[in-house]
Order: structure tokens, then C-alpha cells, then sequence
């Protein structure tokens, strides 16, 4: 990041793209100086600032549909090995496996862990596992795209697949779904579930693709109806008692008594647990059990992006941003909605599109940014749209 900013003597952006993405980190400074908790608030600004320099830089890197259909694909082949250790895990987690391999020290280690039934494989949470995986789900559904409207006579920049990578293009892309139903999350599975539904109407002509789209979903629905998602039954009612709505609420809250400003990034968990014993004094009781009810335990984020962005820095920085991101996305769908683009860069732009509407998609019920992986790959995923719009302009 640092070589390609001295090198090329300035940052890839245009001047609007570059100076808005100045101002929102110039209020995201400003409103740390008014954080209730000042030194946290300044720590989590780690978590955006270099990711602003990072974007600035990508464009040199994702300069050219070749460059970002690579990308693309080696991101969905080197999933395959994540998906494999996510479905061993989920096996040994499993209530039906032999008690002999159950008492195996490391197994039972396992089984011990947090989550219980849920693979998270290297990841902190399983929700984290499943967000990254509908990630590579959306460039894996887009890169399928891309060979089945390839045609040699159509020129286009990417080079036809060989047996080899369509396989292993494939198998990375359809065992995500694995991956993600052994993950038990079930905000992974609505938007798996949306995304295998897009693709189905972008791949209408290739009745073979489309059969397989349509098998995957009705798999995936299946399993999750037998099995559980995570162990919890498809039951409505466990879908109703879901702690998030008292989440938000105090969420709410926070950001009508300081809209200007917020409280400071990462200051929501420092107000959370207070309001939650005052508005539910039934709590007091239920946090002295030995396993607290979700409805009752702590807290540190809404769960929801804006609703953070909104309560921790205030509702300019959220609309700020938010304007700024659906600019560039923008962007990029007027771009395939266009015939100026071949059918390869529009099908590579989709795989970035795809993925990225997994990430916006699942910061509605959750957060997972704080983990640096799945940050820098959805500032990847920016970058490549922003990348493909620019290309396009000055073609």
C-alpha cells in the first residue's frame, strides 16, 4: 500500500470519490473528540482510516477485468480447503458421531468450544465464517456467469477456463453453501439464499446452470429444515424470540439523545448492558445464572451497520458514508445495466456486485468488520466495482 502511494506520487481516486472519503474521515476524527470514552474511541478508528488508504491504493492493483477475474478466482478456489475444515468441524460437533471419538481429548476440546454445534473453523464466531463465505459465494456465482455467456468469437479479456480451474470454480463456489449451512448462521442462509436467486435470473439462457442453481437453493432449504441452522429448528417462533430487537432498540435510543456526534466508536457496549438492566429489570435476576439467556447477555455492537455508524459517530458520518459507498455501487450497476461493457467485464463486475450485496446484505443483522480479514475483503470488493466504473468511464 505504501510502495504503490510513493510511487505513483497520489492516491487512484477521482477528485469526488477522494475528497468525499476525506471529509467522512475528518468526522470520523471529529466525533472521537466528543467520545464518552475517548481512548476506545481512537482505538477504533484502526478500523477504518487505514482501509480508507488501503481503498485509495487498490485501483492500481485492479487495473483491468484480467486482474480482477484472477483475483476473483483464486479467492473462490482457496475457500475450498475453509469449506472442508467448516464441514469436518460440523461432523465432530455433531450429537451422532461414536462416543469413542468423542472422547478424544482434542474432539472433545472442540465440542467444548463456544457455539455449540456451529463451525467457525479459524474464525472468532460463526457469523464471521458465514459472512466471508457469502462473499466468496457472490464471486463464485459471477465467475460461473462469466463462462457459461463466454463464447471465443466475443473478445473477451479473460481466458477461456480449462477443465482443471472450472472445476475447481465449481466445487469453490457450491461448497460455500456447505460451509455456510455448517456454520449454523442464519442470517448467512437468507443471504445465500438471495443471492443463488439472482443468479438464477441472470443465467436464464444456460438451462443446465440454472438447474444447478435451482437444486443448490432447494438443498440448502432442505438441509437447513431437517437438520436446523446452527441446531435451532426453521421454527418461527425461535426466528420471533431473537434478542436483536431489544439491540436496537438501545440502539436507538443512544442516537436520539446524541444524533450529532454519537457516543464514540466502540462506546455501544460501554452503554449497552446499563439501559438493557434499566428497561428490562428481569435481567438483574436472569445475568446470575450459570448460562445467561441471549436476551440478557452482553452486548458490543446493534448488530446492525448503520445503527452503529449512526449511535457511535452520529447520523451524518452514517449518511455520509452510506451515500458515498451507494455512490460507487451505483456506479457499477449502471455499468451492467449498459451494452458498452463486453459480456466478460459485466459478468466479472456482477462477481464483484454479487459479493459485495452479501456483505451489505448481512450488515443488517450483524457486524463483522472488526475482523481485519473480512474488512480488507469487502474494501477489495469496493475497489474492484469502483475499479470496473472507472475503466468504463474513460473507455
Amino acid at each position: 500500500m505504501l510502495i504503490d502511494r510513493f510511487r505513483f506520487g497520489r492516491v487512484a481516486l477521482d477528485p469526488l470519490t477522494r475528497n468525499s472519503l476525506a471529509i467522512i474521515g475528518g468526522l470520523l476524527i471529529l466525533s472521537c473528540c466528543f467520545a464518552e470514552n475517548r481512548p476506545e474511541a481512537l482505538l477504533q478508528l484502526a478500523n477504518f482510516l487505514p482501509f480508507f488508504l488501503f481503498f485509495s491504493v487498490l485501483p492500481y492493483v485492479l487495473n483491468g477485468t484480467q486482474r480482477m477475474g484472477q483475483l476473483a478466482l483464486d479467492i473462490v478456489i482457496a475457500a475450498i480447503p475453509l469449506n472442508l475444515l467448516a464441514l469436518g468441524e460440523y461432523m465432530l460437533k455433531s450429537p451422532f458421531i461414536p462416543r469413542v471419538i468423542r472422547r478424544m481429548t482434542w474432539v472433545r476440546s472442540l465440542r467444548n468450544a463456544p457455539h455449540k454445534g456451529r463451525a467457525m473453523v479459524m474464525f472468532t464466531h460463526p457469523n464471521s465464517l458465514a459472512n466471508y463465505l457469502v462473499l466468496i459465494l457472490g464471486l463464485g456465482l459471477g465467475l460461473i456467469l462469466y463462462d457459461a455467456h463466454r463464447s471465443p468469437n466475443r473478445g473477451l479479456e479473460l481466458p477461456k477456463y480449462g477443465k482443471v480451474q472450472k472445476v475447481l470454480l465449481y466445487a469453490g463456489t457450491f461448497l460455500t453453501l456447505v460451509g455456510i449451512f455448517c456454520s449454523g448462521s442464519r442470517n448467512g442462509l437468507v443471504v445465500a439464499v438471495i443471492q443463488i436467486i439472482l443468479f438464477c435470473f441472470c443465467i436464464k439462457t444456460n438451462r443446465k446452470i440454472l438447474l444447478t442453481g435451482l437444486v443448490s437453493l432447494l438443498g440448502l432449504l432442505a438441509g437447513s429444515a431437517w437438520l436446523g441452522v446452527g441446531r435451532r429448528s426453521l421454527d418461527i417462533m425461535n426466528w420471533a424470540d431473537d434478542p436483536r430487537p431489544r439491540v436496537w432498540s438501545i440502539a436507538w435510543d443512544l442516537i436520539k439523545e446524541r444524533p450529532g456526534f454519537g457516543w464514540g466508536l466502540g462506546n455501544y457496549k460501554f452503554e449497552f448492558l446499563p439501559r438493557l438492566l434499566t428497561q428490562y429489570p428481569s435481567c438483574l435476576v436472569e445475568r446470575t445464572y450459570k448460562v445467561i439467556p441471549s436476551n440478557c447477555a452482553d452486548v458490543t455492537h446493534p448488530h446492525n451497520f448503520w445503527l452503529l455508524l449512526s449511535s457511535e459517530a452520529g447520523i451524518m458520518v452514517m449518511l455520509g458514508f452510506s451515500l458515498w459507498v451507494g455512490y460507487i455501487c451505483f456506479g457499477g450497476v449502471c455499468c451492467v445495466m449498459r451494452d458498452k461493457l463486453s459480456q466478460g467485464a459485466r459478468s466479472v463486475l456482477l462477481a464483484y456486485l454479487f459479493a459485495f450485496l452479501g456483505c451489505v446484505t448481512f450488515a443488517m443483522l450483524d457486524v463483522t468488520f472488526y475482523d481485519v480479514r473480512l474488512n480488507a475483503t469487502n474494501w477489495v470488493l469496493l475497489a474492484g466495482i469502483y475499479s470496473a466504473t472507472q475503466e468504463w468511464k474513460e473507455g
